[in-house]
């Protein structure tokens, strides 16, 4: 099997660069996202945030134990403040 190479760059550095030497190969291309990407916060609307804190309370275990009355309780929270 051929070792495989890795070019890294935007398509057109790498084809500027290696575009004979890549000639009549087969390539395999990774889409990564840009670094510079706006943040999700930015741009999603109400109903991507919605489905994303659906999706997000899903990650977790449904299955925990509940806290008790007393891990709860206002006494326990400040406890020590008077």
């Amino acid at each position: 099997m051929a070792q495989m190479q890795v070019y890294e760059g935007t398509l057109e550095e790498i084809v500027a660069r290696h575009g004979r030497k890549l000639a009549g190969r087969q390539l395999k291309v990774i889409v990564e996202p840009d670094k510079k990407a706006t943040p999700f916060y930015e741009t999603a609307s109400a109903e991507e945030w919605a489905q994303a804190l659906r999706d997000w309370a899903a990650s977790h275990s449904a299955h925990q134990p509940p806290l008790s009355e007393e891990a709860i309780s206002r006494d326990s929270i400040y406890e020590g403040r008077e």
